[in-house]
């Protein structure tokens, strides 16, 4: 009878062969840690986490920017209102900065005269349009920057441009529903309009819209790396301006934050109110002040109370005091919260 043949055992041989695999790697690595070691304590200290120098700022930072783009003697633009009123409130801490653009036919009471906001700042100059602004507003303006069609360009350049949906039906744009690109000359173009349908007060409206969309579309790493080289180009293109050197090296950490640590940091608020009986002046709501309150708890309050001259008030065509003539209506409602553009 054949023998049968015996298995090997190979159990007794695989796993002292594992278990020497085993504390052959754990030397191996042991030994490479202490070489590390000895290595990394010639050459200097160990590497270390890398921190930022950019801190956190406060609510002393917070601030108030008054814009005006005039485009008085610019004759590329066709159907183009000639000033544009934005106040942009700064909330560096808060990670977020919002826009209030401001018709230039709203009524406004300075110094007892009553007139409105194109012109004050025709007639009066800066510092009367921000006293208007003050008073209707119930809020303080910081500092101001005059802007002219170059300048404001240069704005446009820097943040990139932005992808927007254009009213459809507006005179020089595509006809589309769908975003489309605009450049720093359809910006001026679009903000600038003065034949929207729902007249001045829709123009503020897409004005405020579009500007935050480009803030909150732009490469803010980039804003961050040429911040210097751009404030100097801006305080030099600009016509006029109280942002000094000074006010920029204060401020430079807060921004830096905002825009490093922000993610879509842009909205705007609406600017509410009702037109007078002929439709050619605006009167802001008595509501505004409470809706915005918010964004300027910090900040010293405006030291002349809200106007409240009747709605169909008519400034003098050559700047002086307006007749107060009696007036009845019902004021609307004040939208209140951010209108926060999506990313």
């Amino acid at each position: 009878m054949a023998k049968k043949k015996k298995k090997k055992k190979t159990g007794h041989v695989a796993i002292p062969f594992l278990i020497a695999l085993l504390l052959g790697i754990v030397g191996i690595g042991g030994v490479a840690m202490f070489v590390f070691k000895k290595i990394n304590a010639n050459n200097g200290p160990e590497i270390k986490e890398m921190t930022t120098s950019i801190t956190k700022p406060t609510a002393e930072n917070n601030m108030s920017l008054l814009f005006v783009l005039d485009e008085n003697g610019n004759e590329s633009l066709q159907n183009a209102t000639q000033l544009t009123f934005v106040v942009v409130r700064v909330l560096p801490a808060e990670k977020k900065m919002v826009f209030l653009c401001f018709p230039d036919n709203m009524l406004a009471v300075v110094d007892g005269r009553n007139d409105t906001l194109a012109n004050f700042y025709r007639n009066s100059g800066i510092q009367a349009t921000k006293a208007a602004i003050e008073d209707q507003a119930g809020i303080v303006v910081d500092r101001y920057m005059i802007l002219d069609s170059e300048s404001f360009g240069k704005i446009c350049t820097i943040y990139g441009g932005v992808y927007y949906a254009v009213p459809t039906g507006t005179v020089g744009f595509v006809e589309s529903k769908d975003p489309q690109y605009l450049g720093p000359p359809q910006i001026e173009k679009l903000i600038t309009y003065s034949i929207y349908e729902q007249g001045e007060i829709q123009r503020t409206a897409i004005t405020s819209d579009v500007l935050a969309e480009m803030i909150n579309l732009t490469d803010k790493e980039r804003i961050v790396s040429t911040m210097d080289a751009n404030f100097r180009t801006l305080v030099n293109k600009c016509v006029d301006t109280d942002i000094t050197s000074v006010d920029y090296s204060d401020q430079k950490n807060a921004l830096k934050y905002m825009y490093t640590y922000g993610n879509t940091i842009a909205s705007f608020r609406m600017v509410t109110g009702q037109m007078g009986e002929n439709s050619d002046v605006f009167m802001i709501s008595d509501n505004f002040q409470r809706s915005v309150a918010d964004l300027f708890d910090d900040a010293p309050k405006s030291s002349k109370p809200a106007s409240t001259e009747p709605a169909d008030a008519t400034p003098a065509e050559d700047g002086s005091a307006a007749e107060e003539t009696a007036a009845e209506g019902e004021e609307s409602e004040a939208a209140e919260g951010d209108a926060s553009t999506e990313e």
